[in-house]
């Protein structure tokens, strides 16, 4: 059929454009120069060729699906009012800036905008800059949005957020720096993923997911943040985070509450004005694999049950390396409690018959206390090492359970272990 098409006189095939012939989409037309105005609805692919400096209302509205709008080096410039770019439901378009120079999007309600409807866009190498609630929001999009490669700063409230049930969106490689609020919100959205983002000088936590289950947050990293740097909340279940690392924060390293069925893998977390992960009514976590030194705190639960606490290093912390209070069913496994200003290990609180926390293959060595400390009862301790504590190296009540192979030696309590029998 490509063959036939030679035969056709160039002003019908100007006027059909990229159609759909006899069964065959052609290829849309490429991008062109186009002089715009502000507040005007793009219908086809262009390349600014002038900024739009100090627009009343939108930047510029999309109105048509597969095409591309192409900053090219300049800026949409608002009054702090409307969208800088505003997608009602357009699939398939694109957000760039082909140019070397920054192509910016300044001083609007929000940045970008899409709106419920929404699928496959694209917005990336753009600097959104002093814009009002939000640098780039997806609100309602379908699926296989992605905001990638973008500078989001100065935002006055929030840089990225996600909302409206919005689903299947990356949010990848971006900087975002000096918002105001938090830099990226996930709000009643699920099974998004993002990943690789740079985020530093935040006035609220760094990265936040409220009511959003099944999302995926991997290699992120998070300084200087006012809050906490990463917070999973209110309903966020069966999230995976993994491979991200925070630093200097002003609250907790990560944060879990009122939530369930959360994968904290892996992650590096440290300098942090609280614990280096914190759960707090959040049950049937797994925290494997975590770096969470040099912290005011290690792990931390609190009123959290049937949670996994394996393979973590919690150690040279200002404060416990790991605490549990008020919390029951958990297994706290082969991590390392070491040189933490207070005690290795610290877990209080009664638990029912048959629903204490079993501590085991644990190390609490050289801690500035006790090296692992058991209030109340009904706890399992087994196969834990504590050595050189300040004071005992095990102290447990009466009616926890001592399971065996627990050992002690060098502590400063010359009885090395209380409550249960430790070996050298």
């Amino acid at each position: 059929m490509i063959r036939h098409f030679k035969t056709l006189s160039s002003g019908w095939f100007a006027t059909v454009g990229a159609t759909a012939l006899f069964g065959v989409t052609l290829p849309a037309a490429p991008a062109h120069a186009a002089p715009l105005s502000c507040g005007q609805t793009v219908t086809t692919s262009v390349v600014l060729q002038a900024s739009l400096l100090n627009c009343p209302g939108d930047g510029l509205v999309i109105g048509s699906h597969g095409i591309t709008v192409d900053l090219n080096g300049h800026t949409l410039d608002g009054i702090g009012l409307g969208v800088g770019i505003r997608n009602d439901g357009f699939d398939a378009v694109t957000l760039t800036n082909g140019a070397t120079t920054q192509g910016r999007v300044q001083e609007f309600d929000y940045g970008v905008r899409l709106n419920p409807g929404t699928s496959g866009a694209v917005v990336e190498k753009l600097a959104l800059q002093g814009n009002e609630f939000s640098g780039v929001e997806v609100n309602g999009a379908d699926t296989n949005t992605q905001v990638r490669n973008n500078l989001i700063e100065r935002q006055a409230q929030r840089g990225v957020t996600l909302t409206g049930g919005t689903r299947n969106a990356v949010i990848v490689n971006n900087t975002l720096t000096s918002n105001r609020g938090v830099s990226v919100f996930v709000e009643n959205s699920p099974d998004n993923r993002l990943e690789g983002n740079r985020i530093t000088g935040s006035g609220d936590a760094g990265l936040v997911l409220t009511g959003s289950s099944g999302n995926s947050l991997l290699t992120n990293s998070v300084g200087g943040s006012s809050d906490a740097a990463i917070r999973l909340q209110l309903g966020s279940n069966n999230n995976l985070v993994q491979g991200n690392t925070s630093t200097q924060n002003a609250d907790a390293g990560l944060t879990v509450s009122d939530s369930t069925g959360n994968r904290l893998l892996s992650n590096d977390l440290r300098g942090s004005g609280d614990s280096g992960i914190v759960l707090q009514s959040a049950h049937s976590t797994t925290v494997t694999g975590n770096d969470v030194s040099r912290n005011t705190g290690g792990v931390e639960l609190r009123f959290s049950n049937n949670n996994l606490i394996r393979s973590n290093i919690a150690s040279d912390t200002t404060g416990d390396g790991i605490s549990l209070a008020q919390s029951i069913n958990n297994d706290v496994e082969f991590n390392q409690a070491d040189r933490n200003g207070s005690r290795g290990i610290y877990v209080v609180g009664d638990a029912p018959a048959a629903s204490g926390n079993a501590l085991v293959g644990n190390t609490a060595n050289a801690n500035n206390g006790d090296g692992i400390i058991v209030s109340k009862s009904v706890h399992t301790l087994q196969g834990n090492t504590a050595r050189t504590n300040k004071g005992w190296g095990v102290s447990v009540d009466p009616g926890n359970v001592d399971a065996g192979g627990n050992r002690a030696s060098g502590n400063g309590q010359a009885a090395q272990c209380k409550g249960v029998v430790c070996t050298p």
